[in-house]
């Protein structure tokens, strides 16, 4: 049987491979690859449409600038280039050229200012929108990029890279539906990509179409299987289809491909103890623990709180000592208090209650307005008070006095939980005293903070006994 909790731990992790980096960087270099190259020293005119003619001057120009090349002379290309330069009066094919020399030299930011003003001058200009395009893409400015980019695609430019980016930019404006259109027009045109089979599986995981998103993966994983982000993706995808089993297979894979970090690890952990594996998860959890990085202290008390929230506690019990010794010096005191209390807990559910005790009474000195803390300390007076009864009334008093008065202090708490919690068994040790009139508005106050079937049952039992005895 599924453990909802322990799920919504495990989800937590997937989130955080997902959003550590929501959108896979694109694998193959679009702005590198030779046609791109080519598209910054094309000829001019040839297309009226899409690009400017250029006249005597220009030709000039750009013979001399050829014989510059030459030598490999692209500084003198510049200077040469910027002197022709004009906001008004210069050819857009002038502005675009020394834009392509200017991205060559890497000054990418200064190359811009010149597309800009080459597509003013000429607003079809086809080449400069896909360089202005693919500069924005590269530099993360998707929101920008994208006019240029479906500016190319209405002026006769489209293909596989231009589809492709646009779903890449749209993606990562989260307009999922719209990226996996032109994801899909780029498969058309390049069905092997892989950038664009991956940008699909993940428009089609937001989308949570999920089944189709595991398709997606399968094909990736056949074409290069020691790819681990598609083992990762798929793993997501599986587990927000609470397929969990799947999930497991391909994290372990990740596992014994030397490519699992810690993430992963504590996904695969966490995976095994919904399973109820917890064998399993341990050494997952244990191998993050003692590894060279470790994780954060926060991670560190959220594994022990995973296998406490899930009831196995040996498992616990196995993995705290390491904890305190190696992350403790480190705690912050709210996350000292935190695993205390969970090693407290686990104490008391291996019997080991002086060694609880002491914990939570030394917890309740550094942290008196602890609620859970509060309640578990109470929970065993209360249980030995119960004890009591029956051989040391005395001894029983003071027991049901000590969780009263712990009670009390969470009743005064602003969570609503924690407050009920302690009115309820508040009241059910004054039913216990027989003192049937008290502990219903105990019992009252508890069900109006949190009402619940058996409460209400419970609390009604106690109104008839407290009716008897009155009369």
């Amino acid at each position: 049987m599924k453990k909802p909790s322990v799920l919504v731990f495990a989800c937590l992790w997937a989130t955080t491979i997902l959003t550590g980096n929501p959108v896979a960087p694109l694998e193959e270099k679009v702005w590198s690859n030779p046609e791109f190259v080519k598209s910054f020293l094309g000829s001019f005119g040839v297309q009226s449409e899409v690009e400017p003619k250029i006249g005597r001057n220009e030709q000039v120009l750009f013979e001399d600038v050829a014989k510059m090349l030459e030598d490999d002379r692209i500084s003198e290309v510049i200077d040469e280039l910027k002197s022709e330069f004009d906001e008004i009066d210069s050819n857009a094919a002038v502005d675009f050229t020394l834009a392509n020399f200017l991205v060559q030299e890497g000054k990418l930011e200064e190359s811009k200012g010149y597309y800009l003003s080459a597509i003013r001058k000429f607003p079809s200009f086809l080449r400069a929108h896909k360089n202005l395009g693919l500069l924005r893409v590269q530099d993360g400015n998707y929101s920008e990029a994208l006019p240029h980019l479906i500016k190319c695609v209405e002026l006769g430019g489209a293909g596989g890279d231009l589809y492709g980016l646009i779903g890449y930019c749209y993606l990562n404006e989260e307009l999922f539906s719209s990226a996996l259109d032109a994801y899909r027009t780029a498969l058309i045109f390049e069905p092997e990509s892989k950038d664009w089979r991956l940008g699909k599986a993940q428009c089609l995981l937001s989308l949570e179409k999920y089944p189709d998103a595991i398709a997606v993966l399968s094909e990736l994983i056949q074409m290069n299987p020691g790819k681990k982000e598609f083992w990762l993706f798929q793993a997501n995808a599986y587990l927000a289809s609470e397929r969990l089993e799947d999930a497991a297979a391909n994290l372990h894979i990740v596992d014994q491909m030397k490519a699992a970090d810690a993430n992963s690890k504590l996904l695969l952990g966490d995976i095994y103890v919904t399973l109820e594996l917890p064998f399993l998860a341990v050494p997952q959890y244990m191998e993050v623990l003692q590894s060279e990085k470790g994780v954060s202290t926060k991670k560190a008390i959220r594994i022990i709180e995973v296998l406490a929230r899930s009831t196995n506690w040996d498992e616990a019990s196995q993995v705290a000592p390491g904890i305190k010794e190696r992350y403790g010096p480190s705690f912050t005191p709210e996350e000292a208090n935190q695993f205390d209390s969970l090693r407290a807990e686990i104490l008391f559910a291996l019997d080991r209650k002086e060694e609880a005790v002491s914990a939570l009474e030394e917890l309740v000195k550094r942290d008196p307005m602890n609620g859970r803390v509060l309640l578990l300390l109470a929970g065993h007076y209360g249980e030995t008070f119960r004890e009591a009864l029956s051989s040391d009334l005395s001894k029983a008093d003071q027991l049901a006095a000590k969780a009263i008065f712990l009670y009390e202090r969470a009743t005064n708490l602003e969570d609503s939980t924690i407050k009920s919690s302690a009115l309820m068994r508040h009241g059910q040790i004054l039913v216990r005293q027989k003192k049937y009139s008290e502990a219903v508005k105990f019992l009252e106050r508890s069900n109006a903070l949190k009402p619940r079937e058996s409460l209400a049952k419970y609390l009604e039992q106690v109104r008839r006994l407290a009716d008897l005895t009155k009369s």
